[in-house]
């Protein structure tokens, strides 16, 4: 394996924990990826949320503005993107869900930080970094993490990616995260629980362990389940008849 395998991302440790052949084909064999034209919408839908607390001014933050940064920045794509099967209906949607953005979220809301980049050397041997969608700070001065998701909430929440960006965001700096969240875009929940001292000292002996494992591992089975439709790998998985016919039987 690489050296800078000791240089890890929560995306990285969260692939790494979900599928072993998914993190060979992204981080081994570095086999390109394939995204679906959705993902380029939800990278959107991302970057103008990012903008509207960033970059606009509290007073002028309104739904209206919000989409005519979503219509400016749609209309900025490639025309090739644009000319793609299903693409009109991706933009009406991805309006939509920020319409319902604006109606149930607080425009004028204050973030600590939007979108900033941590890199933390947690010890000699491993440093953690990646960037954070969203930081607020709570009445009683501890930080609150918010990940927008694109996508509706999952019957089961993997918390692992956020678990990672509270330990990177409190070694950078020196401030407790008390709460962690995912927001769903799609369907407009929000999945919030608390970071506890137990899920912060766990992550760190599970991210240790993990960078073990992939610093020695040379066997990198695949697994089989909802998540294979969605990845970008999907191309060129060695296991791609089989996962096509799970979602036939399985109907995901």
């Amino acid at each position: 394996m690489c050296s800078d395998m000791t240089k890890v991302s929560p995306l990285k440790v969260r692939v790494f924990k979900t599928c072993k052949l998914r993190f060979r084909y992204q981080y081994v064999d570095r086999i390109r990826s394939r995204l679906r034209i959705a993902d380029t919408a939800g990278s959107l839908v991302h970057r103008v949320l990012c903008d509207i607390f960033a970059k606009v001014p509290e007073v002028d933050r309104t739904q209206e503005r919000l989409l005519a940064l979503f219509n400016e920045a749609w209309d900025a794509l490639s025309p090739r993107y644009l000319r793609m099967d299903g693409v009109d209906a991706l933009r009406e949607s991805s309006a939509s869900l920020l319409e319902r953005f604006a109606q149930q979220h607080d425009l004028q809301a204050k973030p600590l930080m939007v979108e900033p980049y941590f890199q933390v050397e947690l010890t000699p041997e491993v440093t953690l970094f990646g960037r954070v969608d969203r930081i607020d700070e709570l009445p009683d001065a501890t930080l609150r993490i918010i990940d927008y998701k694109t996508g509706t909430s999952p019957d089961e929440i993997d918390a692992t990616q956020l678990h990672l960006y509270a330990i990177m965001i409190e070694s950078e700096l020196g401030r407790r995260v008390s709460e962690i969240s995912f927001w769903y875009l799609d369907d407009g929940n929000v999945w919030i629980t608390d970071f506890t001292d137990k899920e912060r000292q766990e992550t760190r002996v599970d991210l240790f362990a993990a960078v073990e494992e992939m610093e020695i591992i040379s066997d990198f089975p695949p697994n089989i389940a909802p998540h294979c439709a969605h990845c970008p790998y999907l191309h060129a998985c060695e296991v791609r008849d089989e996962i096509a016919k799970r979602r036939r039987e399985e109907g995901w």
